[in-house]
């Protein structure tokens, strides 16, 4: 059976509507090109890895983030910027394109600090909040970093500036990371073992690259 690359995104696209996942990541006869509001968001988030990453002003039209890149630059610790992690079958850190890349998350921002590390994630539209994300880089922070015992995490709504967090214990909460984590990519593996790929007909059908040619799109 093929091996999958699992990842937040990706999990999310297969619960959304496995039909879409069929098309756009295993018979990839359909690609996601990206609406205006997606590539907005990119333009904002390159930026802000510029600013913190390579010390590049902001744009004019962004510089009501300054005082959050100071902010975050004035924490002690190491600041490293869309940093990959990816993990093997074994969850063995592996580089991200290695043939046996099992999960991989890609962190905005990092802050390692002892045995603490606090991992920042923007989000630049409508506030909508799943934690799901936030569990699972933290279970991979706590994987590629032994020395890791306690990941604070948060969601920071750049429209708003409203945030969410999440703090966990490798002690409290790596099991239950992983278990929630293996439960949903068994979904997508039985799904690519029995090649059965349902569509889940949404509101969301408006955005996805496949609702042309797909007869359960909800338009």
């Amino acid at each position: 059976m093929t091996k999958l690359a699992h990842s937040f995104s990706a999990l999310k696209m297969y619960e959304n509507c496995p039909q879409r996942y069929y098309r756009q990541r295993i018979k990839k006869d359909v690609k996601d090109v990206g609406s205006a509001a997606s590539k907005e968001g990119e333009r904002v988030h390159k930026a802000l890895e510029r600013r913190l990453g390579e010390g590049m002003p902001l744009p004019k039209d962004m510089k009501q983030y300054e005082k959050l890149c100071a902010m975050l630059e004035s924490k002690s610790g190491d600041l490293t910027v869309e940093e990959q992690l990816c993990l093997n079958y074994n969850l063995d850190p592996v580089s991200w394109f290695d043939k046996d890349a099992f999960f991989r998350v890609m962190t905005d921002v990092m802050i390692m600090k002892g045995d603490t590390a606090v991992y920042i994630d923007w989000k630049n539209g409508k506030r909508n909040i799943d934690y799901f994300q936030l569990d699972s880089t933290a279970a991979n922070i706590f994987q590629h970093f032994p020395e890791i015992n306690e990941v604070k995490t948060t969601l920071v709504w750049l429209k708003t500036m409203q945030t969410d967090s999440q703090t966990y214990t490798r002690e409290d909460h790596y099991n239950k990371l992983w278990g929630d984590i293996y439960g949903r990519v068994a979904l997508v593996e039985e799904s690519l073992e029995k090649d059965e790929w349902p569509a889940k007909p949404s509101g969301l059908c408006g955005w996805c690259p496949a609702q042309t040619s797909c007869d359960s799109a909800k338009i």
